[in-house]
């Protein structure tokens, strides 16, 4: 029996989330199910949330105690520095293992992984398929070329198959491996419902997996998994659903929420939803499914920047749909970002604006202002690259992920960060303690510049939906 272990090496330090609720890895939940279905002894650790040194010395121990055949790391690009140094120390210790890489980074650059020769194999885009086949291949010594969606090394060269075409199907996946991260004092579970995003926003890089092709689960299929999940783990209270974005298809949305009322299955629910499209007939059902938050990421409240971003709604849109929600006893959130390539006065002024709207429609928690950061793979990257601030070098470094600087300062973008943040949380929330913080100029230093701090680093992770 052939020996797999699987790793995503620990996040850069500003994006790491350290709680026992927090989100995990759906990807590495369905790799390992897909190859523990397919007989494979295997091991799956997830060190996002770990200290860089004692995540290597981890896997240097399961390295020495497995002794695999393959070893897999998912890269992404927030994790990539560590992913680079893990990779060579499973190198050192163990020459002869084949040393196979995934995930939205890696896709990007199959090449300069290879040519640095950190790994043996790179799986290109999702990578339930493509992995089974290629340890298949592997393991019968056959020839890899055959296999879409890979990238090695033949004769000194980098050599890359056909394409590999998406999952169609994703009722033909097993579960994610849930027992992974599902812990006894775990309340939180996640699930995916659907895949992919039809659109391209100038700041993300998921596109390179999803080619921008939505596709989605039965709503009996993953109502099948959440039954699974509160009658398997009993001290699971709530489901986050972790689609780019849970409500892009209506009727699917819907007809989840239906199965859930049916079966009068009693868990809570968060997700991550667009502007549009909506419903109020969506909301009302959301509501008594048990829907108990959902998150929008507005970005920016600038009609200019959201327009040039792609973001492919409208202030007024943005307005229509807290309308729909008045009145519906969900807790929303809402995401911003500055520093998009045109962001000013004029434009941050736009998205206060819009925020204090909002919160006349519908109380909704602030979740937080976040720093442009760059991924490759993007628009705003481009623009970068264009200046001559980047290349492609700058991924092999051990920096940290950029924030997009080719207009304002880092000091300046804070700065924005902290106008927005000001201006625009609920005085429900804040107003008297605010007050009295301001008043005591030492309660303000020790108690409300550290939350500022945590504002500016808020970020949607870039790996919930990224699969080797």
């Amino acid at each position: 029996m052939k020996k797999v272990l699987l790793v995503s090496p620990p996040l850069q330090s500003n994006t790491q989330v350290c709680s026992k609720d927090n989100s995990y890895g759906l990807g590495l939940c369905y790799l390992h199910s897909v190859l523990e279905r397919e007989g494979y002894m295997l091991r799956t650790f997830s060190y996002n949330s770990s200290d860089p040194v004692e995540a290597l010395k981890a896997i240097t121990t399961e390295l020495l105690d497995l002794k695999p055949d393959f070893f897999m790391v998912q890269i992404f690009t927030m994790n990539r520095v560590e992913s680079y140094r893990v990779l060579k120390k499973a190198r050192e210790l163990m020459p002869r293992m084949k040393i196979i890489a995934g995930g939205v980074h890696a896709s990007i650059y199959p090449e300069q992984l290879l040519n640095n020769s950190l790994v043996d194999y790179v799986v290109i885009g999702e990578g339930e398929a493509t992995i089974v086949e290629l340890l298949e291949t592997l393991s019968e010594g056959r020839d890899p070329s055959g296999v879409k969606g890979i990238a090695y090394k033949k004769n000194g060269h980098v050599v890359t198959t056909a394409e590999r075409p998406l999952i169609e199907d994703l009722d033909s996946l097993p579960f994610p491996k849930h027992e992974l991260f599902i812990t006894p004092e775990r309340e939180m579970a996640c699930i995916l419902t659907t895949r992919g995003c039809p659109f391209k926003c100038s700041f993300c890089c998921l596109h390179t997996i999803s080619k921008r092709k939505f596709r989605k689960r039965s709503a009996k299929n993953v109502v099948d998994e959440v039954e699974y999940i509160v009658n398997t783990f009993k001290n699971i209270k709530i489901i986050q659903i972790a689609d780019d974005t849970f409500t892009l298809d209506l009727r699917m949305a819907m007809d989840f929420c239906r199965e859930i009322i049916r079966r009068k299955i009693k868990v809570q629910f968060l997700c991550s939803a667009r502007i549009k499209p909506a419903s109020v007939e969506l909301f009302k059902l959301m509501e008594d499914a048990g829907f108990k938050s959902i998150g929008f990421g507005l970005e920016t409240g600038s009609a200019k920047l959201l327009k040039s971003i792609h973001k492919s709604i409208t202030r007024e849109d943005v307005i229509e749909t807290f309308k729909m929600l008045k009145g519906i006893n969900i807790s929303i959130h809402t995401y911003l970002m500055v520093g998009f390539p045109g962001e000013n006065k004029e434009t941050v002024a736009e998205t206060i604006d819009l925020i204090k709207r909002l919160q006349k429609i519908k109380y909704f928690e602030f979740a937080g202002v976040a720093r442009l950061w760059v991924y490759p793979n993007t628009e705003v990257y481009e623009h970068l690259r264009g200046a001559g601030r980047i290349d492609d070098s700058f991924w092999l470094t051990d920096k940290d992920v950029p924030f997009f600087t080719l207009e304002h300062t880092e000091r300046e973008l804070e700065r924005m960060v902290t106008d927005i943040a000001m201006s625009c949380m609920p005085g429900r929330q804040w107003g008297k303690r605010l007050l009295n913080e301001f008043l005591h100029p030492l309660l303000f230093a020790k108690k409300f510049i550290p939350r500022l701090k945590k504002l500016k680093n808020w970020v949607i992770p870039d790996y919930q939906e990224e699969n080797l």
